[in-house]
């Protein structure tokens, strides 16, 4: 899809190359128009615009993540919503999701945590059509830094960053409100743990932070319960099939089994049940259509049991 049309007449105006501009429009339907300003500036300091190639684009994401975070940073101090860093990939570029400030951390979240370990000093942020090419419905729960610079260096790291700049890693779903029903589908680093050089800068940061998959999950949890949502989980051993993963970059058995001692660890904590989803639950979710296309099939194939966890949410966190 090309860009708006004033757009395109101002790249054909300064001869942008038509490589660097498929560059720009992929960050474009990612991050919207600020990935434009950032061009311009970039553009500025370039002997001709004409020049620019597509490895010229690569520093943009960075450039707009500080952007956004400084902007938006002490908005979500004082609890005012704002617009999403990614933008729904259906949106072309032209609308943003929503990124609602949750107050404090829930106790519960802590108390999982446990006293000798540091639970992440953040604000907890609720993402509505907020993550990475993200289809419709999907949720995430961030804890992003509470200093604004902890926060940018965050932004910054290698990672997946799939959800809020800022955030170590996040729990993400689909949530059909008409029929009250939450699907998680991960809970997911953004940034990559700190070994050797990689990641080096954020090595303190990331240590305090480095229960995030608890925290977030809890306050997925937490927040599924306040709403008294029909709620599921999926199982470790669905991950690659949900997630269509490429086969050079595999699921390994241990982060299945990680991902499914955190769903222990944070439901027994809680005094939630794990059961095995059964045929109506199945039904549900292929009738809310919370589950993505490969789950889908998946479900359909093989039925839901394996795949997916039913979480029962009658106990008082």
């Amino acid at each position: 899809m090309p860009f708006p049309s004033h757009i395109e007449r101002v790249f054909e105006a300064f001869g942008i190359a038509a490589d660097t501009k498929a560059a720009l429009y992929d960050l474009y339907i990612s991050m919207g128009s600020e990935v434009l300003e950032v061009f311009g500036d970039i553009s500025e300091r370039a002997a001709a615009p004409s020049t620019l190639r597509p490895e010229d684009t690569v520093p943009i994401r960075h450039l707009v993540v500080e952007r956004y975070l400084r902007r938006n940073h002490p908005r979500w101090t004082s609890n005012t919503p704002t617009p999403s860093f990614w933008y729904p990939r259906e949106a072309e570029g032209r609308a943003s999701g929503l990124v609602v400030p949750m107050g404090p951390i829930p106790e519960a979240a802590k108390r999982i945590v446990g006293d000798d370990q540091p639970v992440p000093e953040g604000l907890f942020l609720f993402g509505k059509n907020a993550h990475f090419g993200g289809r419709h419905d999907t949720v995430s729960f961030d804890i992003v830094a509470t200093d604004l610079d902890d926060a940018i260096a965050i932004g910054r790291s290698i990672g997946q960053q799939h959800t809020i700049p800022g955030s170590v890693g996040e729990t993400s779903g689909t949530f059909e409100s008409e029929s009250n029903v939450l699907l998680i589908w991960e809970v997911q680093p953004n940034v990559y743990k700190p070994a050797g050089e990689r990641n080096r800068e954020i090595s303190k940061i990331y240590r305090r932070h480095r229960n995030w998959h608890l925290v977030t999950l809890a306050c997925a949890l937490n927040w599924a319960r306040e709403r008294k949502c029909a709620t599921y989980v999926l199982r470790g051993e669905a991950l690659a099939a949900t997630h269509e993963v490429n086969p050079a970059k595999t699921i390994s058995d241990m982060i299945a089994q990680l991902h499914n001692r955190t769903l222990d660890q944070v439901t027994a904590a809680l005094a939630l049940s794990l059961t095995p989803a059964d045929p109506g639950d199945a039904q549900i979710l292929l009738n809310t259509g919370v589950m993505n296309h490969a789950l889908t099939k998946h479900v359909e194939g093989f039925g839901a049991e394996g795949a997916i966890l039913r979480v029962g949410m009658s106990a008082e966190c």
